[in-house]
């Protein structure tokens, strides 16, 4: 698999998640036919697809732009020429990034 392919399947992954797993629970809520605050079951599982709906597009829009500013250029990038994710803390205090083409690390400085 190339490295544009991982990134792309990394980042819409979560995306495509969130809309199964509110499908999952509006089919569950529906089978179950008990009422909520006074929702009924067809109406808390629409609302709760269609949240899982609103999220997972979020999601994908702003994975969208971040692959659009790595294609600009207006993005970090790794040794491998793959988008950076945002800075993390690591277990020993170490602030890095991850490649999400290559999957390395880079650290960047030691937090205090």
């Amino acid at each position: 698999m190339k490295m544009v392919s991982r990134m792309v399947l990394r980042l819409y992954a979560p995306a495509v998640l969130i809309a199964v797993g509110g499908l999952v629970v509006a089919e569950t809520v529906t089978r179950t036919q008990a009422s909520f605050s006074g929702l009924s079951s067809g109406r808390m599982a629409s609302l709760s697809f269609l949240a899982a709906i609103l999220l997972g597009t979020a999601w994908a829009l702003h994975s969208s732009w971040r692959l659009y500013r790595w294609a600009l250029g207006r993005e970090r990038r790794c040794a491998c020429g793959g988008l950076m994710s945002r800075p993390r803390i690591g277990r020993r205090g170490e602030i890095y990034r991850k490649c999400i083409g290559c999957g390395g690390k880079t650290v960047i400085r030691h937090a205090h």
